[in-house]
Protein backbone atom coordinates (compact mmCIF):
# COMPACT_ATOMS: atom_id res chain seq x y z
CA UNK A 1 0.00 0.00 0.00
CA UNK A 2 1.31 3.21 -1.06
CA UNK A 3 -0.49 6.55 -1.18
CA UNK A 4 0.15 10.37 0.08
CA UNK A 5 -1.59 12.64 2.93
CA UNK A 6 -0.95 16.37 3.28
CA UNK A 7 -0.74 17.50 7.34
CA UNK A 8 -1.41 20.54 8.57
CA UNK A 9 0.96 21.78 11.45
CA UNK A 10 -1.99 21.81 13.63
CA UNK A 11 -4.49 19.54 14.80
CA UNK A 12 -8.53 20.01 16.04
CA UNK A 13 -8.32 23.28 14.11
CA UNK A 14 -11.45 23.70 11.84
CA UNK A 15 -10.61 26.99 10.57
CA UNK A 16 -6.72 25.65 9.24
CA UNK A 17 -6.99 25.49 4.74
CA UNK A 18 -3.32 24.84 4.65
CA UNK A 19 -1.56 21.55 4.60
CA UNK A 20 2.19 22.12 3.67
CA UNK A 21 3.51 18.88 4.68
CA UNK A 22 3.73 15.84 2.50
CA UNK A 23 3.64 12.55 3.97
CA UNK A 24 3.66 9.28 1.69
CA UNK A 25 2.41 6.54 3.47
CA UNK A 26 3.80 2.72 3.45
CA UNK A 27 3.79 1.80 6.45
CA UNK A 28 1.67 1.69 9.57
CA UNK A 29 4.16 3.78 11.16
CA UNK A 30 4.33 6.29 9.01
CA UNK A 31 0.16 6.64 8.79
CA UNK A 32 0.78 7.05 12.67
CA UNK A 33 2.71 10.28 12.49
CA UNK A 34 0.74 11.61 9.51
CA UNK A 35 -2.64 10.83 11.46
CA UNK A 36 -1.40 12.87 14.23
CA UNK A 37 -2.36 15.96 12.43
CA UNK A 38 -5.00 17.14 10.38
CA UNK A 39 -4.83 16.36 7.10
CA UNK A 40 -6.19 16.28 3.91
CA UNK A 41 -5.47 13.59 0.78
CA UNK A 42 -4.79 15.64 -1.70
CA UNK A 43 -2.66 17.98 -2.99
CA UNK A 44 -3.69 21.39 -3.63
CA UNK A 45 -1.99 24.74 -5.35
CA UNK A 46 -0.14 26.83 -2.52
CA UNK A 47 -1.03 23.91 -0.06
CA UNK A 48 -4.60 25.90 0.41
CA UNK A 49 -7.33 23.33 0.55
CA UNK A 50 -9.53 24.49 -1.71
CA UNK A 51 -12.00 22.57 -4.55
CA UNK A 52 -10.65 25.03 -6.93
CA UNK A 53 -6.85 24.47 -5.78
CA UNK A 54 -7.10 20.46 -6.29
CA UNK A 55 -4.25 19.65 -8.40
CA UNK A 56 -4.06 15.27 -7.56
CA UNK A 57 -4.91 12.64 -5.18
CA UNK A 58 -3.76 8.85 -4.78
CA UNK A 59 -6.00 8.28 -1.43
CA UNK A 60 -10.02 7.98 -1.25
CA UNK A 61 -10.63 9.07 1.91
CA UNK A 62 -14.30 8.00 3.47
CA UNK A 63 -16.07 8.30 6.75
CA UNK A 64 -17.79 6.07 9.09
CA UNK A 65 -19.84 6.82 11.88
CA UNK A 66 -22.70 4.62 12.11
CA UNK A 67 -25.19 7.07 12.52
CA UNK A 68 -27.37 4.49 10.79
CA UNK A 69 -28.76 3.05 13.91
CA UNK A 70 -28.26 3.37 17.66
CA UNK A 71 -28.70 -0.87 18.27
CA UNK A 72 -24.71 -1.94 18.32
CA UNK A 73 -25.79 -5.32 16.44
CA UNK A 74 -26.17 -2.94 12.89
CA UNK A 75 -23.12 -0.75 13.64
CA UNK A 76 -19.91 -1.58 11.15
CA UNK A 77 -16.66 -2.34 11.75
CA UNK A 78 -13.56 -2.37 9.16
CA UNK A 79 -13.98 -5.83 8.78
CA UNK A 80 -17.32 -5.19 7.05
CA UNK A 81 -16.06 -2.84 5.17
CA UNK A 82 -12.92 -5.68 3.56
CA UNK A 83 -15.81 -8.46 3.14
CA UNK A 84 -17.65 -5.69 0.91
CA UNK A 85 -14.61 -5.16 -0.46
CA UNK A 86 -12.95 -8.31 -1.21
CA UNK A 87 -9.51 -8.16 -1.70
CA UNK A 88 -8.99 -3.90 -1.78
CA UNK A 89 -5.66 -2.99 0.41
CA UNK A 90 -6.98 0.04 2.77
CA UNK A 91 -5.88 1.48 5.90
CA UNK A 92 -8.48 2.57 8.47
CA UNK A 93 -7.96 5.24 11.36
CA UNK A 94 -10.46 5.62 14.06
CA UNK A 95 -11.82 9.14 14.58
CA UNK A 96 -10.91 11.14 17.58
CA UNK A 97 -14.49 10.46 18.60
CA UNK A 98 -14.10 6.64 18.08
CA UNK A 99 -16.32 5.57 20.95
CA UNK A 100 -17.63 8.78 22.77
CA UNK A 101 -20.63 9.86 22.35
CA UNK A 102 -21.13 12.63 19.65
CA UNK A 103 -23.90 14.64 18.46
CA UNK A 104 -26.49 13.28 20.56
CA UNK A 105 -25.87 9.77 19.70
CA UNK A 106 -24.08 7.30 21.61
CA UNK A 107 -20.40 6.11 21.65
CA UNK A 108 -20.02 3.96 18.69
CA UNK A 109 -17.14 3.04 16.19
CA UNK A 110 -16.24 6.17 14.38
CA UNK A 111 -13.27 5.39 11.64
CA UNK A 112 -11.72 6.25 8.47
CA UNK A 113 -11.20 4.71 5.31
CA UNK A 114 -8.28 5.24 2.96
CA UNK A 115 -8.28 3.71 -0.11
CA UNK A 116 -4.63 3.76 -2.42
CA UNK A 117 -6.09 4.79 -6.01
CA UNK A 118 -4.26 5.93 -9.08
CA UNK A 119 -3.08 9.60 -9.59
CA UNK A 120 -6.52 11.43 -10.14
CA UNK A 121 -5.67 15.37 -11.63
CA UNK A 122 -9.42 15.40 -11.91
CA UNK A 123 -11.84 16.89 -8.99
CA UNK A 124 -15.06 15.98 -10.53
CA UNK A 125 -13.86 12.60 -11.15
CA UNK A 126 -12.25 12.46 -7.78
CA UNK A 127 -15.59 13.64 -6.11
CA UNK A 128 -17.40 11.31 -8.48
CA UNK A 129 -15.39 8.23 -7.34
CA UNK A 130 -16.38 8.62 -3.81
CA UNK A 131 -19.75 8.99 -4.80
CA UNK A 132 -19.49 5.41 -6.40
CA UNK A 133 -17.87 4.10 -3.43
CA UNK A 134 -20.62 5.31 -1.11
CA UNK A 135 -23.41 4.30 -3.22
CA UNK A 136 -21.77 0.39 -3.05
CA UNK A 137 -21.42 0.54 1.16
CA UNK A 138 -24.41 3.15 2.26
CA UNK A 139 -22.99 2.93 5.64
CA UNK A 140 -20.13 5.81 4.67
CA UNK A 141 -21.13 9.64 5.61
CA UNK A 142 -22.54 10.66 2.45
CA UNK A 143 -21.82 14.53 3.30
CA UNK A 144 -18.23 13.99 3.38
CA UNK A 145 -17.35 13.42 -0.15
CA UNK A 146 -16.05 16.26 -2.35
CA UNK A 147 -12.73 17.54 -2.77
CA UNK A 148 -11.93 19.21 -0.77
CA UNK A 149 -12.44 17.81 2.87
CA UNK A 150 -10.30 17.49 5.63
CA UNK A 151 -9.67 14.91 8.34
CA UNK A 152 -8.84 15.79 11.92
CA UNK A 153 -5.61 14.19 13.61
CA UNK A 154 -5.50 12.12 16.09
CA UNK A 155 -3.71 12.56 19.31
CA UNK A 156 -2.90 8.83 19.57
CA UNK A 157 -3.98 7.18 16.81
CA UNK A 158 -5.30 4.00 16.30
CA UNK A 159 -4.62 2.19 12.55
CA UNK A 160 -5.13 -0.93 10.92
CA UNK A 161 -3.89 -2.07 7.48
CA UNK A 162 -6.11 -4.26 5.29
CA UNK A 163 -4.04 -5.59 2.56
CA UNK A 164 -5.20 -6.84 -0.93
CA UNK A 165 -3.98 -6.54 -4.36
CA UNK A 166 -6.76 -4.75 -6.14
CA UNK A 167 -7.48 -0.75 -6.24
CA UNK A 168 -10.50 -0.06 -5.22
CA UNK A 169 -10.70 1.54 -8.69
CA UNK A 170 -9.92 -1.82 -10.64
CA UNK A 171 -12.74 -3.66 -8.13
CA UNK A 172 -14.97 -0.92 -9.50
CA UNK A 173 -14.60 -1.31 -13.08
CA UNK A 174 -14.65 -5.16 -12.70
CA UNK A 175 -18.72 -4.90 -10.98
CA UNK A 176 -19.09 -2.28 -13.99
CA UNK A 177 -18.33 -4.71 -16.44
CA UNK A 178 -19.18 -7.68 -14.87
CA UNK A 179 -22.76 -5.86 -14.85
CA UNK A 180 -22.66 -4.87 -18.62
CA UNK A 181 -22.24 -8.17 -19.39
CA UNK A 182 -25.07 -9.64 -17.74
CA UNK A 183 -27.28 -11.57 -19.84
CA UNK A 184 -31.37 -10.33 -19.61
CA UNK A 185 -33.62 -13.54 -18.69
Amino acid sequence: MKFTLYTAKCRDNLQNCVYPDERVITSKKALIEAVRFDHVTACYKENYRNKANFIKSDCLPLDCDNEQSDKEKDWIKPQDVAKAFTNVPFAVVYSRNNMKPKGGKSARPRFHVYFQIPDTTVQSGYADLKQQVAAMFPYFDTNALDAARFLFGVKEPEVEIFDGDTLITDYLSALSFAHLNEVPE
